[in-house]
């Protein structure tokens, strides 16, 4: 038995996590979904990580953290503070981490980032939202989650870890990820990271679309060792 510290990205909160949980509740495992403060302008990297930091103290056996889309970089902090831990980034950006000048590009053309407000906060309009996030959900279960997204706002400060953590790490990718280009990721993954992605069709909230398929990814990874 494994616990997954599950941490969300940009606009969401724990509670997209609520399927995956009781998919890996159901294969034995525990998990906790930490409230990120990433709608917090005066939060800097440290402070966003504490809710996940205080969720994994003091517990027994394997710690596997996930990291979604902008929480890549986050999971990194929390996996380098947790030795032993084993470090999932899941459909990530990446961002805080050297690119290489060759990397493909990041972005999916086109995708509608919705505008800042006066305090440079990305807001989503709820329906513009389902429109560019959850079209692969059923219309109401993609409407609830629209109207629980929140503002987000970068940290004020610069990301404090010198380079990737040296903890056993995996990379899964959406094939249909409507925010980033898998060609930037797969790249990422082998030019980074050094190890070969996991591919995952669908789109990029593979919790919230097939958290049993997912769930089926991730089990394994917590049994005998088979990361880098």
């Amino acid at each position: 038995m494994a616990t997954f510290c599950l941490l969300h990205g940009n606009w969401h909160d724990g509670s997209c996590w609520d399927p995956l949980v009781q998919e890996l509740h159901a294969r034995g495992h525990n998990a906790v979904a930490p409230d990120m403060p990433l709608d917090d302008p005066d939060a800097g990297f440290e402070q966003r990580v504490q809710p996940a930091l205080q969720a994994t103290e003091d517990l027994s056996g394997l710690l596997v953290i996930v990291g979604h889309s902008v929480s890549s970089g986050y999971a990194a902090m929390v996996a380098a503070a947790r030795p032993g831990s084993l470090l999932v980034h899941l459909c990530p950006r990446l961002g805080p981490f050297q690119e290489p000048r060759d990397a493909p590009g990041t972005f999916r053309e086109g995708f509608p980032f919705p505008p800042r407000n006066a305090e440079g906060a990305t807001v989503w309009d709820p329906d513009a939202a389902v429109e560019a996030m959850y079209r692969r959900l059923d219309p109401e279960a993609g409407r609830a989650l629209a109207q629980r997204l929140r503002p987000a706002v970068p940290p004020p400060d610069e990301f404090p870890l010198p380079g990737h953590p040296e903890v056993p790490t995996a990379l899964i990718y959406a094939t249909e990820d409507e925010l980033f280009e898998p060609e930037w990721e797969r790249f990422m993954a082998r030019e980074l990271l050094g190890i070969e992605p996991i591919e995952i069709a669908g789109g990029h909230f593979p919790m919230v679309e097939d958290p049993s398929r997912l769930a089926d990814l991730l089990d394994p990874l917590a049994r005998p060792r088979s990361v880098r």
